[in-house]
């Protein structure tokens, strides 16, 4: 680890302009650090069985035991790349998480000095940081300067925040601790959201309506595509799911939050288009957006599917069999025949 840091300190913090390559052997370096950190801080470690169901319930990835890869990569950014980044987060460029498989915890890719205080456990690494050169050379002649780690006044409170965020992801995802989602819902909000809009994790429900008031629509173009995330995903193998929890969620909602997340169901199912999905995909999401929102309450009956009545929607829910769903053509028909626009709907 000495060696790691060494070089580390030689190049200094992270940026645009600095030249150093992360790579295996400076993630390997934190990897006694985290883990000792979590054991300091009381997480339990679960079983492998435990949490390889709860990495593929909550990232939709499956770990395989008979590779000999010790790590796998989770990039929030683009979900469906698997390639390893080992340069630390800065959640522009990167963003992801690292899970250890032999010791079943995650953590994010950490520079040495972001987690210790080098300056006290190394003294003479940090002499000799002061006696660092405050420039370098880029091959093209460029002198760049260095930004060292002992010149930022707020690392000693980032480190704290790295150590209370490494603890505090592990604990709620696989101890079940509230305090640390109510923790995780004021110091990591975007790791939070993203477990639902981007790998579609929906099965805690005081998560998914802590995202769900977040994201309702107040101006139908700004906010209907974040709303979206919530209510489907599109898997790495190109399969579109609607998720069937979200709306059993909604139903099950006191009247007037039933009715603020109903109209912004509603908005959704009546605007929403996405450029970057064929015809067929966008269809199906309307048709079981649609499907699950009048299965809400009676009242719902006439009040999603009058947007998609067209013939060209007519002859795709048909010829996907009406997305195998037994009653999905008959409710279909009755709106498509007898359906009007109730008062307060949107035009």
């Amino acid at each position: 680890m000495k060696i790691i840091l060494k070089n580390q300190l030689e190049y200094g913090v992270p940026n645009y302009s600095n030249p150093y390559n992360y790579t295996i052997s400076d993630f390997e370096a934190i990897i006694p650090l985290t883990k000792q950190e979590l054991k300091n801080r009381g997480f339990k470690f679960p079983t492998d069985n435990d949490f390889a169901d709860r990495i593929n319930s909550i990232f939709r990835r499956v770990l395989n035991s008979k590779s000999d890869s010790k790590y796998i990569y989770v990039n929030f950014l683009n979900k469906c790349d698997r390639d390893f980044i080992y340069f630390p987060n800065n959640i522009y460029d990167y963003f992801g998480v690292f899970v250890i498989k032999n010791d079943n915890y995650i953590t994010e890719s950490f520079a040495i000095p972001q987690l210790i205080d080098y300056q006290k456990k190394f003294p003479d690494l940090a002499n000799g940081e002061n006696l660092l050169p405050k420039t370098f050379i880029y091959e093209n002649g460029e002198e760049v300067s260095k930004y060292f780690w002992k010149d930022d006044k707020n690392l000693m409170q980032r480190r704290q925040q790295n150590i209370e965020t490494l603890v505090n992801r592990n604990k709620y995802l696989f101890n079940d601790n509230k305090a640390s989602l109510v923790w995780l819902k004021f110091h990591d909000e975007y790791f939070l959201e993203q477990l639902v809009k981007t790998f579609g994790y929906v099965k805690d429900q005081d998560l998914l309506k802590w995202v769900l008031d977040k994201n309702l629509i107040k101006i139908a173009d700004e906010d209907l595509q974040e709303f979206g995330k919530i209510l489907w995903t599109k898997t790495c193998d190109n399969n579109i799911i609607v998720h069937k929890e979200v709306f059993d969620f909604i139903a099950k909602q006191d009247k007037t939050t039933f009715k603020n997340y109903n109209l912004s169901l509603r908005v959704f199912a009546e605007d929403f288009k996405d450029d970057n999905l064929s015809f067929s995909e966008v269809a199906k999401i309307k048709a079981l957006v649609c499907y699950y929102g009048t299965k809400m309450t009676d009242d719902n009956l006439f009040s999603y599917f009058f947007n998609v009545r067209d013939q060209k929607y007519e002859e795709e829910f048909k010829k996907n069999n009406y997305y195998n769903l037994p009653d999905f053509k008959e409710i279909y028909e009755l709106t498509r025949k007898g359906g009007i626009s109730l008062p307060g709907e949107i035009e």
